[in-house]
């Protein structure tokens, strides 16, 4: 398989929400979410189950070992979750797990006590406290356990060559039996959209990632299989609203009164329509009396501009765009949105642009002031982390009232109606304020031969992310079929590079 961007480490403290693809193969994941059904579904862990939403008990199956052969038990969950929670491993879930207290019942039951009730919880054992490390191999390891890592998932990593490719193969003691039916899996880095799709033509590829929609009917014109999932959300601009200029809401407005999304989709992505409201047409919770995003109005922009200079005697305003480095398509983005936004006189945009990894520790660290990112999901909990002001995941700063208290009714509630209300709320008030401007409704999209069978897209807010599929081989015969976990997914957060 073929994703754009690399990973920085394979911790399953960190990869568990932002390298997802290449860690799902080392360690599953305790849960997963079956996007057909809207349902969760048993993984590395047997069940998860809570009566009042705030107590919830994690029964894991019997026999499970990591591949150094230790337990995989309730300890080890514990443990791993325990690292999560420390400050000084710097977790993308920490603020989750700080929410959580555990205790073990016996080596296959885990407690979990919640400080409020979150019915949602389920979520964060798909993909921020899902991935569980053996502990004697972290402890024996310590930071050199990310580029070697030990866990309990249907393969074991054997190489790996930074932007380059990780290199998988079976684990023989797996806990499904029968699984994982090929003997290795690869997943290499290509970062142009063209170039992964020409990979997969020449069968270099088996599997290719891709948020193109333009790519999708093209290759399915050629006879491939293409598989989508709807995203919620989109790639976009965001603000840090903790900047000393941004955090001016009428500086903001006057920068997103310049946006326009048609032009950026006439130059990169024909065939997209332009986005008006934060969720895509038709998602039922879209409500678009509740909100949309600003409106183009140069003449409106330039007039809060100058406000903005007056009032604090400024005599012009320079702005750093932070982008990413080697990705033709954003590039373009970016000087697309750098001529937008000077098209106010007296603004001056810079574009900096910086690797995956230092661009993370900047939009994590706060030291931007725009940036290019994009959060985009299967489900709308992600976005709980993303737009709530403690939100683990909430790089642009954002905060508003009304949406912390939508979104925590949608945890707190149980009923489906309450769910839906709050939902348009947030819908509402993120597409008035824009924290993330978006340019595109963005589906994701698998690309296959079609020998490749029994595909499952994932949607993560971390990365493009993995999950257990069919693969027809390309030297099977009739009625020898060979399947296997593979990584196949799609997605990604407001730290992550998408196209």
């Amino acid at each position: 398989m073929a994703v754009n961007t690399e990973g920085q480490t394979m911790d399953p403290a960190w990869c568990a929400t932002l390298a997802y693809d290449r860690c799902a193969p080392v360690f599953g994941t305790l849960l997963r979410y079956d996007t057909t059904n809207e349902q969760y579904i048993p993984g590395m862990a047997a069940s998860f189950d809570s009566v009042d939403g705030k107590t919830w008990t994690l029964r894991l199956r019997p026999g499970v070992k990591f591949t150094d052969g230790t337990d995989f038990d309730a300890a080890a969950v514990a443990f791993n979750w325990e690292r999560v929670k420390a400050p000084a491993t710097l977790s993308p879930a920490a603020r989750i797990a700080a929410q959580l207290s555990w205790k073990v019942v016996d080596p296959l039951t885990l407690e979990v006590t919640q400080e409020n009730i979150n019915f949602q919880l389920p979520r964060a054992l798909t993909q921020g406290l899902s991935m569980i490390g053996s502990p004697t191999a972290i402890t024996q390891l310590g930071k050199n356990f990310g580029n070697a890592p030990i866990g309990a998932g249907p393969f074991v990593l054997k190489k790996w060559t930074r932007n380059s490719q990780a290199e998988f193969t079976a684990n023989a003691n797996y806990w499904d039996p029968g699984l994982p039916y090929v003997d290795s899996f690869v997943l290499k880095v290509i970062g142009q959209d063209d170039q992964r799709l020409n990979a997969l033509r020449t069968r270099q590829i088996n599997i290719n990632w891709s948020l193109l929609s333009k790519d999708a009917k093209t290759i399915e014109a050629e006879g491939y299989t293409v598989h989508s999932l709807p995203l919620i959300g989109g790639t976009g601009l965001k603000f840090n609203f903790d900047d000393p200029d941004l955090k001016d809401p009428q500086l903001r407005l006057a920068l997103q009164k310049t946006f326009d999304s048609a032009q950026i989709n006439s130059a990169l992505y024909p065939g997209d329509k332009p986005v008006d409201v934060f969720l895509y047409p038709g998602n039922p919770y879209r409500d678009d009396s509740r909100g949309k995003f600003p409106e183009q109005d140069l003449a409106g922009a330039q007039k809060l501009f100058d406000a903005y200079l007056a009032k604090t005697g400024k005599a012009g305003l320079t702005l750093r765009l932070t982008a990413y480095a080697g990705i033709p398509a954003l590039d373009r983005v970016a000087q697309i949105l750098q001529s937008q936004l000077q098209q106010i006189e007296g603004l001056e945009v810079g574009i900096e642009q910086m690797d995956n990894a230092m661009l993370q520790g900047k939009f994590r660290s706060g030291a931007y002031q725009l940036g290019l990112g994009a959060t985009l999901s299967e489900q709308m909990d992600a976005i709980y982390e993303v737009f709530h002001s403690g939100g683990s995941a909430n790089t642009t700063r954002y905060s508003n009232p009304k949406v912390d208290q939508a979104l925590e009714t949608s945890r707190t509630s149980n009923d489906p109606g309450v769910v839906t209300e709050a939902y348009k709320v947030v819908n509402g008030e993120i597409s008035k304020d824009a924290p993330l401007r978006t340019w595109r409704y963005q589906t994701g999209y698998i690309y296959t031969p079609k020998n490749v069978k029994g595909l499952v897209i994932v949607g993560t807010y971390g990365a493009p992310g993995c999950s257990w599929i069919g693969h027809g081989s390309t030297n099977s015969t009739p009625g020898n079929t060979r399947r296997a976990p593979l990584c196949a997914a799609v997605g990604s957060d407001q730290r992550r590079p998408v196209e």
